[in-house]
């Protein structure tokens, strides 16, 4: 192929916004984004140059801490006239990734375009799930992806179900669980909020208050669910996140409660700090882990979140993270079955100035 693939400059926008408009009727990418995307350190946006012309592009994304790369978009103008340039960009996009050091790299694409299907299949995709109405126009797609590097990661058969609230990632990590151990529990909305009334701390930082590891751990027991408990601090925690002597009085009481509850509950405790063998360990036994993590090299905000650790290898910590950042243009792909770096995982899982660590074990109770 006579042509060169290269990064994408700020010059090269014109000619981007020129193909994306030629080769797509809905869903495109705006001559704004393709900008953000020249600049982000979280993309790869790369163009095909033959001449002096730009003949097509593709545009990876990464998400923060993460194992796994996402096509975003692939295309080439429509008279390029240069036989294999798709497979050419494909391959160049699968470089990228591993070049970040991704180890699989996902798309998604409409169900009725056979000819882009036959090529990624011939490139090694593979399928791993359908999305109705994913497109615009209604249309669904399907979603594939290859392993980069290294063996495929073991993991159990999690259903991912997306937050709805900003507050209920730990209600999102339960009912994932839920749906995992009993097979007539489907996630929703409404026993979302629920899950949250029923463990939150009441007040953290701005706005309704986040789910602490005893509330998770209560809540999950009463609905069902095996339990144990790892917390690295003694007392209440997230106090240092609040600063009303008011707000903090009944996030005491509400924690209080929450440990006399599991107490009762017969909910077995570690009080200290959990170690990526216990992790491990949990999932190697058919267990599942809601994990406390800083959402800070996620997703750019020190706030708690919880997140489910699925499955593991020597390396890698497998999570769903209820959390999808829509305005990156993340999809449920992004956010299911990412697999994380051990140092990285330990690194995320950790919050607040003394380093609190916190996991929820979760497993199959045994009730019929």
């Amino acid at each position: 192929m006579n042509a060169d693939i290269r990064p994408a400059r700020a010059s090269d926008l014109d000619a981007l916004l020129q193909i994306e408009n030629s080769v797509f009727t809905t869903d495109r990418i705006s001559r704004r984004s393709f900008r953000q995307h020249i600049e982000s350190n979280s993309a790869s946006l790369l163009v095909c140059e033959h001449g002096k012309r730009i003949v097509g592009y593709c545009l990876v994304l990464y998400r923060a801490g993460s194992g796994v790369a996402r096509l975003y978009s692939i295309a080439v103008a429509k008279d390029a006239g240069i036989a294999g340039l798709g497979r050419a960009l494909l391959a160049a996009a699968e470089r990228e990734a591993y070049r970040h050091e991704r180890l699989i790299l996902r798309l998604e694409v409409r169900e009725d375009n056979s000819r882009a299907i036959e090529v990624y299949q011939r490139a090694g995709f593979h399928r791993i799930g359908r999305e109705a109405e994913y497109y615009e126009d209604g249309s669904p797609a399907l979603r594939f992806e290859k392993l980069l590097r290294g063996d495929a990661i073991t993991t159990q058969p999690v259903p991912y179900y997306e937050q709805r609230e900003d507050f209920t990632c730990g209600p999102a990590c339960l009912m994932m669980a839920m749906a995992r151990f009993r097979h007539d529990f489907k996630p929703d909305p409404v026993f979302e909020i629920r899950l949250w009334r029923e463990a939150t701390t009441v007040f953290m930082l701005s706005g309704p208050g986040g789910c602490e590891p005893f509330g998770l751990a209560v809540a999950a027991a009463e609905h069902g669910l095996a339990v144990s408990v790892y917390v690295s601090q003694k007392g209440p925690l997230f106090l240092d996140s609040v600063r009303a002597p008011e707000k903090q009085r009944v996030m005491r009481l509400a924690q209080q409660d929450f440990l006399r509850r599991a107490t009762a509950l017969g909910i077995e405790t570690h009080r200290r700090a959990f170690t990526l063998e216990d992790i491990k360990a949990a999932l190697g036994s058919g267990h599942l882990a809601a994990v406390l993590i800083s959402g800070y090299l996620m997703f750019g905000k020190k706030v708690p979140h919880w997140v489910l650790a699925i499955g593991c290898d020597d390396d890698h910590v497998v999570v769903h993270d209820p959390w999808v950042e829509e305005e990156r243009g993340e999809t449920a792909a992004d956010a299911a079955a990412i697999p994380i770096p051990n140092e990285v995982f330990m690194r995320m899982a950790r919050f607040g100035r003394n380093g609190l660590r916190a996991a929820v074990i979760l497993g199959d109770n045994g009730a019929k």
